[in-house]
């Protein structure tokens, strides 16, 4: 029994082996890989080359192949069938990524490219990024730190973090959170199905800020002085905040608006049957502060209040406001 084990850890140790190759690339030069299994890592450093590091099966061969301004990672599986590949490469800050895997985990680490990472079955960790930063899992969490430019990052089962981004951002789940930390940008959205939606960063003068969740809480942390105008919009959810707001508006179905400043920036939030909660920065984010509680109150439209005045002045006068003497009452 001992004999067989050893002879099936030889078999395995042999199965496996490592490919260490190192190309030159030229200024401008994108990355493209997809994988079907296993990981890819990709760090950076200062040269002009790409150095491909793979851990695989000895039936898989692996290659770097140059296009244009395209570096393909070439991949050969015996019989084509797909196995898994552990890959670690090191590429320059500039270089673009296009990283796409079925059953694999992505990160990227201090690029300063365009990255675009995409995978079923796994994680996706940006560290990074510029210009346009996409970052998309089906059943992994999604998280993107120190990226700026356009920054898209989604997940459908899982969750969606991104801390110390600036520029455009777009972020999404169905069955998972959104929490945002350290955010400098003047247009954000973000959104979920069954999630927390939790933003805290700069909510700058004339910037639009867009919070959604359908079965979740809205938590957003407004710094102080800031200058915008807030729409709120639940329906089995309640508003809570930790500081005093006056309510401007009220309409039907709790939805109502109030102006923070000068209003100069815009802020949506809606929760279908979650509560929604305004704090300052630090604050914790407890479940409610200052509740408010708000009514809508009908008015009539324009043309019917004056009928109803109308109707109040035409009343006809009683025989007791003609000065006749009341009929009941004695001489």
């Amino acid at each position: 029994m001992i004999a067989s084990l050893a002879a099936l850890a030889l078999t395995v140790v042999a199965a496996t082996t490592h490919t260490d190759t190192t190309v030159s690339v030229r200024p401008g030069t994108r990355l493209e890989l997809n994988a079907f299994a296993g990981s890819i890592s990709v760090v950076t450093w200062s040269r002009n080359a790409v150095r491909l590091g793979a851990d695989h099966s000895s039936h898989t061969r692996l290659a770097l192949d140059e296009k244009g301004p395209v570096l393909n990672v070439r991949v050969e599986h015996w019989r084509g069938i797909p196995t898994s590949v552990e890959y670690q490469l090191t590429v320059p800050k500039w270089m673009s990524l296009d990283l796409s895997g079925v059953n694999t985990d992505i990160s990227v680490e201090n690029s300063e490219g365009e990255i675009a990472a995409e995978t079923v079955q796994g994680e996706v960790l940006i560290t990074g990024g510029a210009k346009i930063v996409k970052a998309n899992s089906v059943e992994g969490e999604v998280r993107v730190a120190r990226a700026s430019g356009k920054i898209e990052a989604n997940s459908v089962n899982a969750g969606v973090r991104l801390s110390e981004c600036s520029g455009q951002i777009l972020a999404s789940s169905i069955n998972g959170e959104v929490r945002m930390t350290d955010i400098a940008s003047d247009d954000v959205e973000a959104s979920t199905i069954n999630g927390v939606v939790s933003y805290e960063g700069q909510i700058k003068d004339g910037g639009s800020y867009r919070f959604s969740t359908h079965s979740g809480d809205v938590s957003v942390a407004v710094p102080e002085r800031a200058n915008a105008s807030v729409a709120v919009a639940t329906y089995n959810g309640e508003f809570s905040s930790s500081f005093p707001v006056t309510l401007n508006q009220t309409r039907k179905g709790k939805r109502f608006d109030f102006t923070l400043g000068s209003g100069s920036a815009r802020i949506e939030l809606e929760s279908f049957e979650g509560e929604i909660r305004l704090r300052h920065p630090g604050d914790p984010d407890t479940r409610r502060g200052n509740e408010f509680k708000y009514e809508y109150k009908y008015q009539y439209p324009m043309d019917k209040a004056k009928r109803e005045v109308n109707k109040t002045k035409q009343k006809p006068k009683t025989k007791q406001d003609d000065g006749d003497p009341d009929e009941d009452q004695e001489p």
